[in-house]
């Protein structure tokens, strides 16, 4: 047999941890994570191991030291006399073929009598994208002490479970680590809240980015002679976020003014496009009473049938994979808040020739956060293609 083996296409897995998870009464030297085979100092989507180690509650990042197959953890400053610590390590420890873990290691162990049982549970949002944020951290203190954190990170489907905190009312922030730090950069979204916890607490997090700025047009296009679309660099707030009031038009050639019809968000306007598109089709299929126009009729109306009886047969044996599945899955958390729009259709009163430019001014638009701010942007609608004339038409029976 050639030498090596079969190749390992499995991550490392947990052999020991010193001191055991419920421990009470300990002061250890280390924390160490002892695996089966020789890990990397190198994880995946993290600078070091530094990043994806978590020391709840602690001060700064951890010391880490690397052993081969064992991972040594302290805290900087030692351990404090009667506290309770949760000691993470976060998916994506690899081994030397960089195979890497999906799911966290951690021991939970008291330097005095008892582990408290209070917990914070929710699940973290990346609001302007309206989804779940994966692996979002989540840091508590309870002031006036913010140096002492208590810090989780939300798993793969968004969900979080601070525990072992003694009861108080802790400042949380929740916040994107886009660059698997371990640490919140300036442009990393984020949230807060105040947070009591007795026992149990339930608070969800909204993370948006925070520019003292306000929000701008990022993005302007002509859809087509009647309407532009345009986006902004942040989600905005109000109900109407944005009204015909705060948008002006003006021909870049002359400076006249173009009346606005009206404003919507860009979801709302192609679901209201997609309706009326979808109503003239019927309309036009049912005014059609030649032979070809009942059969295309025909033909729409047995096509939407037996897309509802796949729906239903694709849902009846969903049904039945789920009874037979024992496994518990937890669902993925679902936005209670709607994500701040920022995306728009202008309507225009009267349509905008071909090649011709417009100065599009949005005034005193009101971001989720900052000052109210103007901004405006030059918009050209373009020319259609030019026709190839070079290509000409063979005579009739030529070649």
């Amino acid at each position: 047999m050639p030498p090596g083996g079969p190749p390992d296409t499995t991550p490392p897995a947990l052999l020991k941890i010193t001191p055991e998870s419920g421990s009470v009464g300990v002061m250890p030297r280390a924390v160490e994570f002892t695996f089966d085979e020789v890990v990397s100092e190198r994880p995946r989507g993290a600078p070091d191991l530094r990043s994806i180690v978590v020391i709840s509650p602690g001060s700064g990042k951890p010391e880490v030291d690397w052993a081969r197959n064992r991972i040594v953890i302290r805290p900087r400053g030692g351990w404090r006399q009667n506290t309770a610590y949760a000691v993470t390590i976060l998916p994506g420890l690899t081994d030397l073929r960089t195979n890497a873990t999906t799911t966290a290691f951690r021991t939970v162990f008291a330097t005095g009598n008892a582990i408290p049982d209070g917990a914070m549970r929710g699940a973290a949002f990346d609001w302007m994208a309206g989804k779940p944020a994966p692996r979002a951290r989540i840091d508590a203190t309870i002031p006036p002490d913010t140096i002492l954190t208590y810090s989780i990170a939300a798993d793969s489907l968004g969900w979080f479970a601070l525990g072992t905190l003694p009861p108080a009312r802790y400042l949380v922030r929740a916040w994107i680590d886009a660059n698997n730090n371990g640490t919140r950069d300036p442009r990393e979204p984020w949230d807060t809240a105040t947070v009591t916890v007795v026992d149990s607490a339930r608070h969800d997090f909204y993370m948006i980015p925070r520019d003292t700025l306000g929000a701008h047009i990022a993005e302007a296009a002509f859809g087509d002679s009647t309407t532009i679309r345009l986006k902004f660099d942040h989600g905005l707030r109000g109900a109407p976020p944005l009204v015909p009031s705060q948008v002006t038009v003006r021909r870049y050639r002359d400076s006249s003014a173009i009346a606005v019809g009206s404003v919507a968000t860009a979801a709302a306007f192609d679901s209201a496009q997609a309706l009326a598109k979808a109503a003239r089709e019927d309309s036009a299929l049912r005014a059609d009473t030649t032979t070809k126009g009942r059969q295309a009729l025909a033909r729409r109306d047995s096509l939407r049938i037996a897309a509802q009886r796949d729906s239903l047969a694709r849902a009846q044996i969903d049904s039945l994979r789920a009874m037979r599945d024992t496994a518990k899955k937890a669902p993925a958390p679902v936005l209670r808040r709607p994500a701040p729009p920022t995306e728009f259709v202008i309507v225009l009163a009267e349509p905008v020739s071909a090649g011709e430019a417009v100065r599009l001014t949005a005034r005193d638009v009101q971001a989720v956060v900052g000052p109210p701010r103007s901004s405006d942007r030059v918009v050209a609608r373009p020319r259609p293609a030019p026709r190839d004339t070079t290509q000409r038409r063979p005579p009739p029976g030529g070649t």
